[in-house]
């Protein structure tokens, strides 16, 4: 009887046991809250289900971003996304130890200061909205025409800051909608600083056979690409950054080189009558010569040593603004001439020029190449 007792007994806890902690597993897999300490963007969501944190968290993403009268929604799918993936890491409730461990979770602080927003999702919604808001700037122009110095004002422009927009909109948690940052592009150069340019500094013309087409070609390309081209003071010059690559694919055509003590046919042969022309003139302006370099055979539009040879990445020809405002070069090319102006501010150190040389001075042909 008493060994009845006892086992009836046994069976009375176990069946007690097992309810309990059936009960307590069940209590783990459903107790669905948010441990104490978890802190978003300043507010204590302590205790909420995952349900209501979900929608809460989601709730204190903006879901637009506005300029002047206009609103702009976001496209949140990827934030979202974060959102749940965070909270995966909150609520791990998978395993019977997950769910025993959910029921004593000791107060922790959570900060969920990454999650939220996907920055790739909005960056390129953002990167499609300055397609809208950017207007380029207008510098003011000065060209030189046949009837002389022409000026046109310019135009202020705007564009969209997407970093600084981007940081604007992860500081706004709780805040439907959330102004774009847009920085002014001031004029530049301004309409004051082109109109100080009105003196030649600098002024030399050299002579070409016209009659060798693809060279007169090339010599025109390059002065196209040179010609009103503006120099900001103390900025360098380089004459292959400007001019670029001679390539057929630019319009460049074969002509005679040099190549060491040999002449042979090269892509841009002529090219570099346009960067001696051209230092000549900086000569004449008494600016600062940074690279210069001498063909390795005599050149007839050049004396000896003043001419300036150029190759695309290999020798170019370098100078300094050295004025004390901007500097506008003139190339224009006629029938068999090349003539390079430089036009700027005036000073003691670069005084205006009152003779041009070089021009218009004719003389006969001979055999004229590099």
């Amino acid at each position: 009887m008493r060994r009845r007792l006892v086992f009836a007994m046994a069976l009375l806890l176990q069946l007690i046991v097992s309810l309990g902690l059936g009960t307590l597993i069940t209590y783990g897999y459903t107790h669905d809250r948010a441990p104490s300490g978890v802190i978003a963007w300043g507010r204590d969501f302590s205790g909420l289900s995952r349900i209501q944190l979900s929608s809460q968290l989601k709730n204190e993403i903006p879901y637009a971003v506005t300029y002047k009268e206009h609103v702009y929604p976001l496209k949140k799918d990827g934030s979202d996304a974060e959102i749940e993936a965070w909270l995966d890491q909150v609520f791990l409730v998978k395993t019977v130890t997950d769910a025993l461990n959910n029921i004593a979770r000791p107060s922790v602080f959570i900060s969920p200061n990454n999650i939220g927003l996907n920055k790739e999702e909005i960056i390129l919604q953002l990167q499609s909205l300055s397609k809208i808001i950017n207007k380029p700037m207008r510098p003011a122009r000065i060209v030189y025409l046949d009837s002389g110095l022409e000026k046109t004002d310019g135009q202020a422009g705007q564009e969209l800051d997407i970093e600084e927009t981007w940081l604007k909109i992860v500081r706004s948690y709780g805040q439907k909608q959330v102004e774009v940052v847009v920085k002014d592009l001031p004029v530049l150069p301004k309409a004051e600083d082109i109109t100080k340019i009105q003196s030649v500094l600098g002024d030399y013309t050299t002579y070409f056979d016209p009659q060798d087409v693809a060279r007169t070609k090339n010599v025109r390309l390059a002065a196209m690409a040179l010609n009103n081209y503006l120099i900001p003071p103390g900025q360098e010059f380089s004459f292959n950054d400007v001019v670029g690559e001679r390539t057929e694919a630019a319009g460049y055509m074969e002509a005679s080189i040099f190549a060491g003590q040999s002449v042979i046919k090269g892509n841009g042969g002529g090219v570099c009558q346009d960067s001696s022309t051209l230092y000549q003139a900086v000569r004449q302006s008494r600016l600062t010569i940074v690279e210069k370099n001498s063909h390795s055979l005599p050149v007839v539009y050049a004396s000896k040593g003043q001419d300036a040879t150029v190759s695309y990445g290999i020798l170019d020809f370098r100078f300094r603004n050295d004025t004390k405002g901007y500097l506008l070069i003139s190339a224009k090319t006629g029938e068999g001439c090349l003539r390079i102006r430089l036009f700027g501010l005036a000073d003691d150190k670069h005084p205006a020029l009152l003779n041009p040389k070089g021009y218009p001075t004719l003389r006969e042909w001979d055999n004229d190449i590099t």
